[in-house]
């Protein structure tokens, strides 16, 4: 018994790095996406599918509020400046900086 429980928290471990780990992604994917109002529109559309479906029909509606928090969270990461690798790498050294 005492095998089966730690293999079972050994396992929540698991889900909970790999949750945070697709949570860095997904940010940062969001972050970065060129279209950003149309990814948010299609973010909500989505859920909205989703929680709707037949497939989800079982579902309690802690589960249901858990999808609905985390897909939100991303509604509301905001659009990251451009990262330019050249011009960090560079500084004030950019030629592209002095025409």
């Amino acid at each position: 018994m005492d095998e089966e429980i730690a293999a079972l928290r050994k396992e929540v471990e698991h889900l909970i790095a790999m949750h945070t780990a697709s949570y860095v992604t997904l940010t940062s994917l969001v972050a970065t996406h060129p279209q950003p109002e149309q990814f948010q529109l299609h973010l909500i559309t989505a859920l909205e599918g989703v929680l709707g479906s037949e497939r989800l029909g079982r579902w309690t509606e802690d589960q249901k509020q858990i999808v609905r928090r985390v897909v939100e969270t991303f509604q509301n990461v905001r659009p990251a400046p451009p990262i330019d690798p050249l011009k960090q790498a560079l500084g004030d050294r950019d030629p592209r900086q002095h025409p």
